[in-house]
């Protein structure tokens, strides 16, 4: 029997953030008698989806974590890396930050499928932002998730003449649909009854702007006394996110719940979703919250290719906490939840297609090596 082709993904860590998650949506349902994923990672901790790809064939490396200082030491261990698997003949990186690196080391040792993948459309410095920019000088290929992360990492005429191949971040949709059982369920093991519930996703970072949300929940609180945030995720903001929360004497309606695995049963629960970040490269959670049929109250600065419903409303970070919190009411009181499974795979965000796509290309990309 033919082996298949293995593929390394480069990444920081194998936690469940929106790349990880849609990447392993993507591994989950590929045909892996034909492609199988291994990961490098920067670190050497056991990470959320670890013991999940190892139970599926997939082997785990790990390399350590560029600080800048170690650039000597870092090349050379990505160099002794290639030195010593030859059997990678596909690199799928998506830390982008070090790929001037490592896609080098690919390069030279005749590596000759080398992906840049761009996952965001902005970066939280200056130095970062410019090393992704790098990334693709030593790629055969370049990926985004949407255009305005393709234009970030890899400049407007890259995108414009289609030598960025953007792909949507799909989403296991039918995981998402609305189920009333499942809702009833949920709210009753979190202790709610009819409150309002807002939810937000996302580790606790400067990017995802959680003082932002509070601020803009702690007026929808004084409209709606029984209202109720959850956030999921974790990151090193946290403990200074539950200080505000207390400070601002909302520590009964706020709930912290970590990194979760039912993330689709707190959107069951849930009434809106509230996601004011300050850039993304295309959210995911926000694809599995329409899925999941309940209004998404987003930042302007998120690409509008996330829209696939009508769900979504579009808020300028500089209105007022008031403003934000007015349109979540608006659009909670006026809303009718429903099944919207006919607009996600109309318009290629189900991953069904997408794994179609993925397995198509890695195939056919070594045919000419």
């Amino acid at each position: 029997m033919k082996e298949p082709i293995r593929v390394l993904h480069i990444f920081g860590r194998l936690d469940a953030g929106g790349a990880e998650s849609r990447t392993m949506d993507i591994y989950r349902s590929i045909d892996r008698t034909k492609v199988q994923f291994d990961f490098a990672i920067h670190t050497t901790d056991e990470c959320y989806f670890s013991s999940e790809i190892r139970s599926m064939g997939g082997k785990i490396y790990s390399l350590p974590r560029f600080t800048g200082k170690n650039y000597l030491s870092y090349k050379k261990a990505w160099r002794d890396f290639f030195s010593k698997h030859t059997e990678y003949r596909i690199v799928h990186g998506h830390q982008t930050s070090t790929a001037f690196v490592y896609l080098r080391e690919a390069r030279k040792k005749s590596v000759p499928i080398r992906i840049a993948h761009s996952r965001n459309s902005n970066k939280e410095n200056v130095i970062k932002k410019y090393l992704c920019k790098l990334s693709r000088f030593n790629a055969t290929n370049l990926f985004a998730v949407s255009k305005k992360a393709g234009i970030s990492e890899f400049g407007k005429k890259a995108v414009k003449n289609n030598t960025v191949k953007v792909i949507p971040n799909a989403i296991n949709t039918s995981r998402f649909l609305f189920n009333q059982d499942t809702r009833i369920a949920k709210r009753s093991e979190l202790g709610f009854k009819d409150e309002l519930v807002i939810v937000h996703v996302g580790r606790f970072h400067p990017q995802k702007n959680h003082r932002l949300l509070l601020e803009i929940f702690k007026k929808v609180n004084e409209k709606q006394k029984n209202s109720k945030l959850i956030l999921i995720g974790d990151g090193p903001l946290k403990q200074e996110i539950e200080k505000q929360t207390k400070i601002m004497n909302l520590e009964n309606a706020v709930f912290f719940k970590g990194i979760r695995s039912d993330v689709s049963d707190f959107l069951q629960a849930a009434d809106v979703l509230l996601f004011p970040s300050l850039y993304e490269g295309l959210p995911g959670v926000v694809l599995e919250a329409q899925a999941a049929g309940i209004p998404c109250i987003i930042s302007d600065q998120i690409t509008k290719e996330v829209r696939i419903t009508k769900n979504v409303t579009f808020i300028p970070l500089e209105r007022s906490p008031e403003f934000w919190a007015e349109s979540l009411m608006e659009n909670y009181f006026k809303h009718i939840r429903k099944n919207h499974i006919k607009e996600f795979t109309e318009s290629g965000f189900d991953v069904n297609s997408t794994v179609k796509w993925y397995e198509k290309f890695y195939t056919e990309a070594l045919k000419n090596f």
